[in-house]
């Protein structure tokens, strides 16, 4: 069994290719079954690059389609659940299918501590406190040692190491609460 991944791809275009795009996952979700008959439900990756005129044998599409929205005439958001990270190869078919538009992405995988992007522009997060209340994003060091401060209850210096420290300490003060923090960074992928 994988660990999953969150992945958000911000694909960014022109409004004729942003529309083909749309108009594809609208047709896929609104199929009663999968479009490849092997067993995976119609959200599978693998759909999305078939209908795009892919073969998903030649592209990675371990994962679905959670959800997606039209944000604006050049701008369609994909939410994804993915196996163990981005799968770089439905980007990528998006993007030779439909030239008009650029695939950024957004990528969390907690049990390999991937958390990546590859565009801070599109996806100005670069920093991620988990915990066993809300998650947090941060797109600046203070916000997120302040935010930290708050929790540890002292002042914490703004940077990663810093606030991975207090909260371990904090964690280890508090063992016999049933409370969790983690504190991730995101780095910029070039491609």
């Amino acid at each position: 069994m994988p660990n999953w991944c969150y992945t958000t791809y911000k694909c960014v275009g022109t409004p004729k290719d942003i529309r083909q795009l749309h108009g594809v996952l609208k047709y896929i979700s609104n199929r009663k079954t999968s479009i490849v008959q092997n067993g995976f439900g119609k959200f599978w990756l693998g759909n999305l690059v078939t209908k795009l005129g892919g073969n998903w044998e030649d592209y990675p599409c371990r994962g679905e389609i959670i959800d997606y929205s039209l944000q604006d005439k050049n701008t369609l958001m994909i939410w994804q659940n993915t196996a163990w990270a981005e799968q770089e190869g439905v980007r990528r078919v998006i993007e030779e299918k439909l030239p008009g538009i650029k695939v950024y992405y957004q990528e969390e995988e907690p049990g390999c501590e991937v958390y990546a992007t590859n565009s801070f522009e599109h996806f100005p997060d670069r920093y991620f406190l988990d915990s066993y209340e809300e998650p947090m994003y941060f797109d600046d060091i203070r916000d997120a040692s302040r935010c930290v401060s708050e929790i540890v209850g002292n002042e914490v210096e703004p940077n990663v190491e810093s606030i991975i420290q207090a909260l371990d300490d904090y964690l280890e003060e508090h063992e016999d609460e049933d409370t969790w923090y983690s504190f991730h960074e995101f780095e910029e992928i070039v491609d």
